[in-house]
């Protein structure tokens, strides 16, 4: 029984980790794009807002985490 509870939370343990993050590049991108010093003081603050947003909604909303990235990617370009 203890082997067997064992297995069970590495195995959730080792799913949980797996599965971190759908958009997890997406996130280091934007990180990236805040480290940019060609960047204003008013778009970085509008990329930290966006970024929150997109962290908030990677799981429950996708479609607006989405957009949220789209609108980082335009203000950085």
């Amino acid at each position: 029984m203890k082997k067997f509870s064992l297995i069970i939370l590495l195995s959730a343990f080792l799913s949980s980790n797996l599965f971190a993050g759908c958009m997890t590049n997406e996130i280091k991108q934007v990180d990236a794009s805040l480290s940019n010093d060609n960047i204003s003081a008013d778009k970085k603050a509008e990329i930290k807002e966006l970024r929150k947003l997109i962290v908030a909604n990677e799981h429950d909303n996708a479609e607006l985490a989405f957009e949220s990235y789209e609108k980082v990617m335009s203000l950085v370009n």
